[in-house]
């Protein structure tokens, strides 16, 4: 076994582990069953009531939460399915009488107070005695309200972050990372077992860096950073390639990439010259990676290495967002499987060598398209130099005519051979019914070929493991529209952190009250709220732009976005239970109490809390959650200002109840979309 196998073998053993100890934490923790919930079971009496009175199942129907100022009621029923079958007239002549005797039942009676008919619909009145206990069950389940069971036959592996060694973490990082740790809270809080797995790019192209170090380590700086060698040897290599592209001498060179070459090549200054270096350099960096593959000791030594100073410059990322990623796992660790899955289906006939008989044949085929005008000469020009390019490869055969490269042509493996390797051994590791690859937009057409080609290797057989890339749009420049480049979204993104801490503490500040202690935690906790809950909240595939000159324009966006709104509206409810300061009253010893018709809003919503969850985790769309957050924000801040929980030394109880259940919802809902909100503010 070589040194690189050995290394993964342990690693193996490492991932076991941890695996074991996340399903042990996940047996730990038995989330409530979401029918219990008091809206879900209302809906499932009101069903029961209506079958039992027609004697047949009553097919598709629908339940809406009213406004009681305005209807008069609180659930609009109608059956969707008879109203289709017969038409409007037909449905409230025929259907909707018995639809009226039936939630008139006395078994619905403790919670249904008055049934009307509008129209198609059947209207329900709920009784202030269902409202008042439906707070309870908010208030005592506390931090578990909201989880449900829906997803817990599931096994979720959410693959996110993935930021490159030796490179710049870059905004399209930031926005993977916060997108694929809310959507393993969401899974997680619908009773999946969720694995997050941060998968590292710690393999491809590293032959650069192995020789690149060899021969520039005399010639860095005194002091520069162990990461930050790396780093250079990318620009080096950038600076190189970007010349010998343009095919000019050193004197014609950009000056930055002069600069770089004449310190690292010195004395290499013709185009020819360049060339002849840049190639020597990358067929030496070519025998280096092939060395790491075949486990040669000394080359694996040194990755590690490289590797470890990676990881740890990328450390300060996660801790300042305060994330956590159970696995961090490099591409590496999925060569020997990947090489497998190939090998496998070439014997099987699934996967082939692309020969010059194959490319000819595609060639001439090209050459007919053009003829007749199927295609265009420069799509002619592309593909039949892909074709060129892909000679002697290993290919796996798509739909549509595609093809998956899945090894290079001198056997070595590609980003391909390693993605199919990770599927492979995730379904031995995890057993995973589904794969959620968190990625940029970018990433689109391999991503689909790469699912294509595990279900024609059988890989992933379709019903038994779901593959699906969640894809986001890139940071811009709000002045062009453009991509941020990889250096300029990251420095935008940090700055824009660091700037939104010093405003919110700023503002938090002026409240007074706090210790610095807390001020800084608060603004800590604002500022990332805000930048969380602003890129959540939008549709994921669309852009996000900063305005890179005017940062505070993009923090007052942000904060406008209802980040901080919503966090303010759980610290209102914080600070009424915190005046209060005594144990809160049982639901049952409240005898009498008046509910308006704001309050029937608000517990409706607060209550659809758990269904909301579910469909956010369902849609893979933490958006969908947000909305809710805000809705409910909005109307707690209304009631707040026209109905007072304390007045003096007394408190109306029951409102003090609903209070408590809005910070409940309100902290559980941010909390799942790594939103902290501060004890005070």
């Amino acid at each position: 076994m070589n040194e690189l196998a050995k290394q993964n073998e342990v690693r193996r053993q490492e991932v076991e582990a941890l695996r074991d100890a996340v399903k042990e934490r996940r047996r730990a923790s038995v989330p409530p069953a979401a029918g219990d919930y008091p809206l879900a079971n209302i809906k499932a009496r009101i069903e029961r009531a209506l079958s039992e009175r027609s004697g047949r199942d009553v097919g598709p129907w629908e339940v809406d939460i009213l406004d009681r100022s305005r209807f008069g009621a609180d659930l609009a029923v109608r059956l969707t399915g008879l109203l289709k079958e017969g038409g409007a007239k037909e449905y409230i002549a025929s259907h909707v009488p018995w639809i009226v005797d039936a939630l008139k039942s006395s078994g619905l009676s403790d919670a249904v107070a008055e049934v009307s008919q509008k129209g198609i619909y059947v209207n329900v009145r709920l009784t202030d005695d269902w409202y008042l206990s439906s707070v309870a069950s908010i208030i005592t389940l506390g931090d578990g309200f909201g989880q449900n069971d829906t997803r817990s036959e599931r096994t979720q592996i959410v693959d996110y972050s993935s930021p490159n060694v030796a490179k710049v973490l870059h905004a399209g990082h930031l926005r993977s990372t916060m997108i694929g740790h809310v959507l393993g809270n969401l899974h997680e809080a619908c009773g999946a077992l969720v694995y997050r797995v941060n998968h590292i790019n710690d393999f491809g192209g590293f032959g650069f860096m192995l020789e690149g170090y060899r021969r520039f380590e005399a010639h860095f700086p005194e002091g520069m950073g162990e990461n930050n060698r790396l780093l250079a040897i990318y620009a080096i290599r950038r600076s190189l390639e970007r010349t010998v592209s343009a095919g000019v001498d050193l004197d014609d060179a950009a000056e930055s990439d002069r600069e770089v070459i004449a310190t690292y090549f010195p004395g290499v200054t013709g185009a020819h010259a360049l060339r002849k270096t840049y190639d020597e350099f990358v067929a030496a960096s070519d025998a280096r990676f092939h060395l790491l593959e075949e486990g040669e000791p000394e080359e694996v030594e040194l990755w590690l290495r490289m590797v470890k100073w990676s990881l740890a410059d990328f450390r300060s990322f996660y801790e300042a967002l305060d994330i956590n990623i159970d696995f961090t796992i490099g591409e590496s660790f999925y060569l020997d499987a990947g090489n497998v899955a190939v090998d496998e289906a070439i014997q099987s006939g699934r996967a082939y060598q692309l020969t010059e008989e194959m490319v000819d044949e595609e060639v001439t085929e090209l050459e007919r398209a053009l003829e007749d005008g199927e295609i265009t000469p420069e799509v002619k020009a592309k593909s039949a130099s892909l074709l060129e390019k892909d000679l002697g490869a290993i290919v796996v055969p798509l739909p549509g005519g595609e093809r998956l490269v899945a090894r290079r042509s001198d056997g070595r493996s590609i980003y391909a051979t390693r993605d199919l390797g990770a599927i492979k051994l995730r379904r031995e590791i995890f057993e995973p019914t589904d794969i959620n690859y968190v990625v940029g937009q970018e990433q689109r057409v391999h991503f689909s070929r790469l699912f294509q080609a595990a279900e024609a290797l059988g890989l992933a057989e379709p019903g038994e493991l779901n593959l699906k890339h969640t894809y986001f749009g890139f940071y811009v420049d709000a002045a062009s529209g453009k991509k941020l480049s990889s250096r300029d979204s990251v420095s935008s993104v940090n700055e824009l952190l660091a700037r939104s801490v010093e405003y919110f503490r700023a503002k938090t500040a002026e409240s007074g009250g706090m210790t610095e202690e807390e001020i800084d935690e608060a603004a800590h906790q604002l500022a990332v709220g805000s930048v969380v809950f602003n890129d959540l909240k939008k549709d994921m595939k669309a852009s996000v732009s900063i305005a890179k000159d005017d940062l505070n324009s993009v923090i007052s966006d942000f904060e406008k976005s209802g980040g901080a709104y919503a966090v303010y509206s759980a610290a209102r409810a914080s600070a009424i239970l915190r005046k209060y300061n005594r144990p809160l009253p049982q639901a049952a010893d409240i005898t009498s109490f008046d509910l308006n018709d704001q309050e029937s809003l608000l517990i409706l919503r607060l209550l659809e809390f758990p269904e909301k969850v579910a469909k956010a985790a369902d849609e893979d769309n933490p958006a969908v959650l947000l909305r809710h957050l805000l809705d409910i924000a909005g109307i707690y801040n209304s009631y707040y200002a026209s109905a007072p929980v304390l007045q003096r030394d007394q408190a109306n109880e029951f409102r003090l109840l609903i209070t408590k259940s809005v910070q409940t919802v309100m902290v559980n809902g941010l909390d799942l979309c790594h939103v902290e909100c501060p004890p005070k503010i």
